[in-house]
């Protein structure tokens, strides 16, 4: 059976929820997709930003869009390339203009060479109600090989 945009978004959110929570400094960071296309490999997930991920700079805090870069692209890798287990070979964020708190964000993430032993992806953290606004980018890529055993202990 073949995956559709709506079958996405439900299989992404329920593994959200079956996962370890994503942490950052202990406090849970959950975005939830809202938005999805198998077509183009990608999808749009919302998160409300709040003081606490907010740094001196005014800019998200890039520890956590570390956490959420690497977790949010990598919920999106995984859906899209069952299998095989893998690593993170380059994970790189920046925060790009300041943030008010209590901010809605998209999260928008997209996938490029589907299909492959690495897929790369992006996160363009930018404003729910302006997306030409952006806040933050993100690139994670990751290798898939037969054999890796999985060795981090659960949480």
């Amino acid at each position: 059976m073949a995956i559709t945009n709506s079958t996405f978004v439900d299989a992404v959110n329920r593994n959200y929820e079956l996962v370890n929570k994503y942490l950052h400094y202990g406090m849970d960071v959950v975005p939830r997709v809202t938005w999805a296309s198998v077509d183009t490999n990608e999808f749009i997930a919302e998160w409300l930003v709040t003081s606490d991920y907010i740094s001196s700079t005014g800019c998200i805090d890039e520890g956590c869009l570390g956490t959420i870069t690497d977790n949010t692209t990598a919920m999106l890798i995984g859906s899209l390339v069952p299998g095989d287990k893998s690593v993170s070979t380059s994970i790189s964020v920046q925060g790009v203009s300041p943030i008010a708190p209590q901010t809605t964000v998209e999260i928008w993430c997209r996938m490029s060479n589907r299909g492959t032993k690495q897929p790369h992806a992006t996160a363009v953290f930018r404003d729910k109600l302006d997306p030409s606004r952006i806040y933050a980018v993100g690139t994670h890529t990751k290798f898939f090989k037969t054999g890796l055993v999985e060795t981090q202990p659960k949480m």
